[in-house]
């Protein structure tokens, strides 16, 4: 025998588990261990195919079915074989496959005072799979504070950074602007200590300028007094030593020598030969020689100058 194709194949022992399954008396289909085994499978998701139940077929094209199953005491084996045959094989002519054959394995009777193992592998399975909800919960719960822990940690260090960037930032600033605004102020210090030494040697030049201006007017006025003194002295020196003949030499007219008199100033020549200045009545200055023979610059009465002779010529006619 062959077996059919696998769509095929499991719709047609889904059919057949159906009806076993609904026949009275029958407690379970497949065996004990099976059932329990396909039972722990289930319940932990893995692929299970349908217990107590094969399907086969030839090539005639006919199909066998073979179905194990537990009978419920007090039922009688026979009984509950012949009408699970029966049910199987209504619900599987629909296929179309030709001729249908079940048959039917008893694997145990279950008792009133039985334990089913199914149950229990079914309760047994079914607390694993809480415990195992239990502890992923508390796995995810613990996961979940942990990461927390973390973010509020990477937070608060995050914080802590911020705030000492912050710190060291708003120092840096400080620190700056206490050093910027200590460099205006010597900035400025100098440039007003600048200001008044400029102040200052302005007020000393100019100080000094009207001192040396003022100190060159008096030395020139003393000079003038000075001057002005000798030269008032030498003339009466000059003015002492002279004698008019007559009376016409008071009124500018000429001297015995041709020189003028009177009013002319004369330079005279002292008694050591020296030259000396003298100031006339009318202010006119006379350059004389001495009596060596050195020639003498008189001024005329009107102001023009001659040349006077020396005392060793003879007179003009």
């Amino acid at each position: 025998m062959t077996s059919i194709d696998t769509p095929t194949l499991d719709a047609a022992a889904e059919l057949a588990a159906t009806a076993a399954g609904a026949v009275d008396g029958v407690h379970a289909l497949g065996s004990l261990l099976g059932r329990a085994s396909d039972a722990v499978r289930e319940r932990v998701g893995l692929a299970s195919t349908v217990p107590g139940v094969k399907i086969d077929t030839d090539r005639a094209d006919s199909v066998t079915a073979t179905i194990s199953l537990v009978v419920d005491y007090p039922h009688k084996l026979h009984e509950v074989s012949a009408e699970v045959r029966r049910a199987v094989r209504s619900a599987l002519e629909p296929l179309g496959r030709g001729r249908i054959d079940v048959d039917v394995v008893v694997t145990g009777v279950f008792g009133p005072f039985d334990r089913d193992i199914v149950v229990e592998a079914e309760e047994r399975a079914d607390a694993a799979a809480d415990r195992a909800r239990e502890v992923a919960g508390a796995v995810k719960e613990r996961a979940n504070a942990a990461s927390a822990a973390v973010r509020e940690k990477a937070d608060e260090v995050s914080t802590a950074v911020r705030e000492r960037a912050d710190a060291a930032s708003t120092a840096v600033r400080e620190q700056a602007d206490a050093a910027s605004a200590v460099i205006r102020e010597k900035a400025d210090a100098a440039a007003r200590a600048l200001g008044n030494a400029k102040d200052a040697a302005a007020d000393l030049a100019a100080g000094t300028a009207s001192a040396a201006s003022e100190f060159a007017r008096g030395n020139t006025e003393a000079a003038r007094r000075e001057q002005a003194k000798a030269d008032i002295a030498a003339a009466d020196r000059v003015t002492d030593g002279l004698e008019p003949t007559d009376e016409g030499s008071a009124l500018g007219g000429p001297s015995a020598d041709g020189s003028p008199a009177g009013g002319s100033a004369v330079d005279a020549l002292a008694a050591d030969g020296s030259a000396v200045d003298a100031l006339a009545v009318d202010g006119s200055v006379v350059d004389a020689l001495a009596v060596d023979g050195s020639a003498v610059d008189a001024l005329a009465v009107d102001g023009s100058a001659v040349d006077a002779p020396p005392a060793d010529a003879p007179p003009a006619d």
